[in-house]
């Protein structure tokens, strides 16, 4: 390609963005078993290794491991729990040296990585009571762990249902409340570049909300979301939070019969549906997963009703399409990782027959769309 093309091509592309984004890629899925059980997270590293946690039936936490280069999926127990599954939703991401980094609410908060070739579980803010539902953890790039959870209750019983967070700091958990007033039973966090944690997370105190919260050194800085006309109180269920090319926010989350997506534009947050879902919902399973791919066009990843769909920003529409279904259920907690070719990576967990399942989406490429 001479000078002048790629020129003319990099203008091309530079208006399509100030457009609202290039026209969605069509994929091509197929999918990968990988294990018994009931809900799933996914992670990719640097080298496009794919990492995945799941819970089984008999409360146990596995990992499992495809190498980029083969499809064959390798998997060992990294926790073994006598706690009762149901609500339980582990999380996983990997840092700067390709090694996975697990955090998983089973009462007790426990956070799992794999460091000199060993895994090593530590808990996180012990005799604290009940820390239970959603956690997520990030690392930042000087490999500091941060970890985000929901303190149910206290030791004695008493309900506190506060959002927290703690970093590892020399050697220590140094915990911190993020917000009060039922917070963060479903949250997710990111860290940027400077090493500071920002999340968001369900805020019920307020009539049912939700908020995005950043970490300045000191304090919390929390706002909540504005609201689009008209739409019911309860909100903030299974929200996703991820960054993107300018270090702005992009969020997506449900409420009471719509799936839902914000980002900050010019200091302000924009607030748009991006599809409906079933009425018969059941918000503590279900689960969305948003990533941005190389346009920066946004991509929600969920579990409804009998279907787990992607739903897609094509210009200045949403659409949406079916990558598994079939079961009677919800698909619980779904989950999703996109790769530097713009590969779709989804892990679900099927009811129909209780396996726990990696979609792959890849892009079409021009060859194969003219071959059709």
């Amino acid at each position: 390609m001479h000078a002048l093309q790629r020129r003319i091509l990099v203008l091309a592309t530079s208006i399509l963005v100030l457009l609202g984004g290039s026209s969605a890629a069509e994929r091509i899925w197929k999918t990968e078993d990988v294990g018994q059980g009931v809900v799933s997270a996914i992670a990719i590293d640097g080298s496009q290794n794919l990492h995945l946690v799941y819970v089984t039936n008999e409360a146990v936490l596995m990992y499992a491991f495809r190498p980029a280069s083969s499809p064959k999926w390798f998997t060992t127990p990294i926790l073994h729990s006598t706690h009762v599954i149901h609500n339980v939703f582990p999380r996983i991401v990997t840092d700067k040296n390709n090694q996975p980094n697990v955090c998983v609410a089973i009462g007790t908060l426990e956070y799992i990585a794999f460091t000199n070739g060993a895994w090593t579980t530590q808990e996180i803010d012990p005799n604290s009571g009940t820390l239970s539902y959603h956690c997520s953890v990030a690392v930042a790039g000087n490999g500091t762990p941060h970890v985000i959870w929901y303190h149910e209750f206290f030791p004695g019983g008493k309900q506190f249902a506060h959002a927290r967070h703690a970093d590892l700091e020399n050697g220590n958990w140094i915990v911190r409340s993020i917000d009060g007033g039922i917070s963060g039973k479903w949250n997710s966090l990111v860290v940027d570049p400077q090493g500071m944690p920002h999340v968001t997370y369900s805020q019920w105190a307020s009539n049912g909300d939700i908020r995005y919260a950043a970490w300045d050194g000191k304090e919390w800085d929390i706002e909540a979301l504005p609201r689009l006309k008209g739409e019911p109180a309860y909100r903030g269920y299974d929200n996703s939070l991820t960054f993107d090319r300018n270090g702005e926010p992009h969020i997506s989350f449900l409420e009471e019969g719509s799936l839902q997506y914000a980002y900050r534009h010019e200091g302000k947050w924009v607030v748009e549906k991006a599809g409906d879902i079933n009425t018969n919902y059941d918000f503590y399973l279900g689960g969305t997963a948003l990533v941005l791919d190389n346009n920066d066009i946004p991509h929600i990843i969920y579990g409804d009703v009998g279907a787990v769909k992607h739903a897609f920003k094509d210009g200045d529409k949403w659409k949406s399409e079916i990558i598994a279904s079939g079961a009677l259920g919800q698909y619980p907690g779904v989950d999703a990782v996109i790769g530097p070719d713009d590969t779709l990576y989804v892990s679900y967990a099927d009811p129909s027959d209780g396996r726990v399942k990696v979609a792959v989406g890849t892009v079409v490429s021009n060859s194969q769309e003219k071959a059709k």
